[in-house]
């Protein structure tokens, strides 16, 4: 008190009494001290008599100064100021703001750059609070684009309106940079667009930067009068712990700039360019860890995984460059997307229990949970996710989480949804014909894939799956070319040739990456036409290049394939190993494949990955003669599966049924073969790779309804077969057995 009333020390009361706990920014004492150093600058020239005497005395106030300042930031710091913020109010609702760009009334070109900079600091200092939800970069530019605002240099108080209304913010923060001397002027307000109660006049902050260095200083005291703006406790603004935005982002102008046209360019998917400016930044300011982040996301999307693994090990290496929290969410989504679930769960929940409405999080934290099989968790999340941001993406990880469980008229009206009041997005109406080819609904399937194909021939190859699981085989190889029917066709060799090439074409760029991808669907087709020692040659190169240590990928510099491995994937190898040993009649070699899949299994923490060693069970029991026992295996492997949705490209619900049908024939219950085979003709997604048993599995149902004296139906089905394979590979037995039984009848 002393300190304050002698020397005016900037100290400040958490409810305005003398007798209430004090506080101070860092900012307003740099500028007491300041003050204090030169506050006798101007003084007159003293007589030579006394001056000695005056120059004892101005050093002996600028080492007090010194001290006290120095005395008073640490007895704040560690005595006045309780690390632990206060809990949120029971059914706290978070003030949600959206941050303009700044305009630049200067008409001085070289500012412009300060218009997205300003926001960008800010939305990252503000996003630090657990008492504000703000409305990301990312949100505003997909609003602003959708409003037809992107390039405006200002905005009406109409515009405001409309930008409050698409991102469902309370508050608006507008803003401008003029250019005074040397000085730049900031001014800022908030308006609530929609309410008769205005938290402050547009123009009512105000501050002077003596230099552009000095304007990211200037962004926290504009962050703190925001906060008292928008009602804020005392208590709750000293509390809200944050990085100062020098910090958090960088204190270098020329940084920042190219840290937001990186940021710009990865938002219009132009990922070389962000990459170039992202790592122009850093040059800057090698310890700028969030550009370290964004440059993990570019090479990420670029599929340079070890350039984005060792830009995201740089940027969490620089903890105290970050925002407030911010590692422990950036840990969170990497342990998701390392598949290391447990992990990404905990510190995603732990993340979001601080920062609550944090919609990234939230969307990273439901993906997880579908991921690992809890996809009810995974529909609430995003469900918020979606009504609160909307994005295309968010559309579709709703509509395909709701696809999942079998929701699909639901998932569809969340697409129409979409198109009808939000904005016309080929990726949501892709989505939208899956909805409808699930739902039987084929021709509205269609109708949707065509306009997409007519706005972009693209996406020739989603027209003419919609048209393969219509039925409609010849319009599909018309738009999509023959690649798309050959397995509906059993033209096996030509599959295989395909494939060949897709290799080749790998081979002749030195991608590795490419032709792991390449061996490994080499060795699908090999195994789908019975080659199966073949098919082994090319998943063990496959292995080689891709697979785990110890299948001859000992090192990324061997191969030069940088291929993630990740669990998922292994655990699909070694289901595909264990195929190929029972196929190969190595059922010794399949069992010891299905122990190291059962324990791979049991240290994940996905609970309906069980399916996958039940499978190999099935397969082996089959293999062994026991076909009662491959049922129970196989059934609780099928159990296991989601309904079909449109990234179903795990090549699991087509040859699962196939394996359990196969066993309920054996073991002589026919009815239940039946009954499974039917199903399979009634998949879509769930045979986009598995033709060959799609079109099989009318043969199987010849096969039984002849055994069961349908004799009409036998031959509905033998025909439909036939019809299907008509110009099927040579020699074919299912084709020549088919034909015979057909002719018999």
């Amino acid at each position: 008190m002393r300190w304050e009333q002698e020397l005016g020390l900037p100290v400040h009361r958490l409810d305005g009494t003398r007798r209430a706990r004090v506080f101070a920014y860092k900012d307003e004492l740099s500028s007491w001290l300041e003050q204090k150093l030169h506050e006798h600058d101007r003084e007159p020239v003293p007589a030579p008599a006394t001056s000695r005497r005056l120059r004892l005395r101005r050093a002996r106030i600028i080492a007090i100064a010194a001290v006290l300042v120095l005395a008073a930031a640490a007895l704040l710091n560690r005595a006045f100021v309780p690390m632990a913020p206060p809990p949120l109010p029971p059914g706290y609702v978070q003030p949600v703001l959206a941050v303009l760009s700044f305009e630049n009334r200067s008409g001085n070109p070289a500012l412009d750059y300060w218009r997205e900079s300003l926001a960008e600091l800010l939305v990252t200092d503000l996003s630090q609070s657990r008492y504000l939800r703000v409305v990301s970069t990312d949100q505003m530019l997909t609003a602003l684009r959708r409003l037809g605002l992107a390039d405006a240099p200002a905005y009406s108080s109409e515009d405001i309106a409309r930008i409050a209304l698409h991102t469902h913010a309370g508050h608006i923060l507008r803003g401008s940079i003029v250019k005074a001397g040397s000085t730049i002027v900031i001014t800022a307000g908030l308006n609530e667009p929609g309410s008769a109660r205005t938290a402050s006049p547009p123009s009512a902050l105000k501050f002077v930067a003596r230099s552009e260095y000095d304007v990211i200083r200037q962004v926290d005291k504009l962050a703190r009068s925001i906060k008292k703006s928008l009602h804020l406790t005392r208590a709750q603004i000293v509390y809200d712990f944050a990085n100062e935005a020098g910090q958090a982002v960088t204190s270098f102008p020329q940084a920042l700039r190219l840290y937001v046209k990186g940021r710009l360019a990865q938002t219009a998917n132009r990922w070389e360019d962000a990459i170039s400016a992202l790592e122009q930044a850093i040059a800057i300011d090698p310890r700028f860890a969030m550009a370290y982040r964004a440059l993990s996301v570019a090479h990420h999307d670029l599929e340079h995984y070890p350039e984005s693994r060792a830009a995201l090990e740089k940027c969490l290496a620089l903890p105290d460059r970050l925002p407030a929290g911010e590692a422990r969410f950036i840990e969170g989504a990497q342990a998701f997307y390392d598949q290391d679930y447990a992990k990404a769960i905990s510190l995603l929940q732990a993340f979001l229990a601080d920062h609550p409405g944090h919609l990234n999080a939230m969307w990273c934290l439901a993906y997880a949970y579908g991921d690992t099989g809890d996809i009810d968790k995974a529909i609430d999340l995003q469900s918020v996710v979606t009504r609160e941001r909307n994005t295309v993406l968010d559309a579709r990880a709703l509509a395909v989480y709701l696809q999942r469980k079998g929701r699909y008229q639901e998932a569809a009206e969340i697409c129409l949804s979409f198109l009808q009041n939000v904005e016309d997005a080929w990726y949501v109406r892709q989505m939208l014909a899956s909805c409808y080819a699930f739902l039987g609904e084929f021709d509205l399937a269609v109708a949707e894939a065509q306009k997409n194909f007519q706005a972009r021939p693209t996406t020739a190859s989603d027209l003419g799956e919609i048209l393969v699981f219509k039925g409609d085989l010849g319009a599909a190889e018309a738009v999509a070319g023959p690649q798309m029917v050959l397995l509906e066709r059993g033209r096996f060799s030509a599959h295989i040739d395909d494939h060949r090439r897709t290799l080749e074409k790998a081979q002749a760029v030195g991608n590795a990456l490419k032709k792991a991808r390449a061996e490994y669907w080499l060795a699908d087709a090999l195994e789908k036409a019975g080659r199966y020692a073949e098919a082994w040659a090319a998943f063990s190169e496959f292995q080689r290049l891709a697979g785990p240590v110890g299948s001859g990928n000992e090192t990324v510099i061997a191969t030069g394939c940088d291929f993630p491995y990740f669990p998922s994937q292994r655990k699909r190898d070694l289901v595909v190993r264990a195929r190929l040993e029972v196929k190969m009649g190595q059922t010794a070699a399949a069992q010891r494949t299905a122990a190291e899949l059962k324990s791979v299994v049991e240290a994940g923490i996905v609970d309906r990955d069980v399916r996958f060693t039940e499978y190999v069970l099935g397969l082996i029991d089959l293999a062994r003669g026991i076909p009662l026992a491959a049922v129970d295996h196989l059934k609780r492997a099928c159990s296991l599966l989601n309904f079909e949705d449109y990234f179903a490209y795990d090549n699991e619900q087509a040859i699962f049924y196939d394996a359990l049908a196969r066993a309920q024939f054996e073991s002589g219950d026919r009815a239940a073969a039946h009954t499974t085979y039917e199903k399979i003709t009634q998949l879509t997604t769930g045979r986009r790779i598995d033709g060959d048993i799609y079109a099989r599995a009318f043969y199987h149902l010849g096969r039984i309804a002849g055994r069961e004296g349908q004799e009409a139906a036998a031959r509905g089905y033998t025909r439909r077969f036939l019809a299907l394979w008509k110009d099927a590979d040579p020699g074919l037995a299912d084709v020549a057995d088919a034909t015979a039984r057909l002719n018999d009848r």
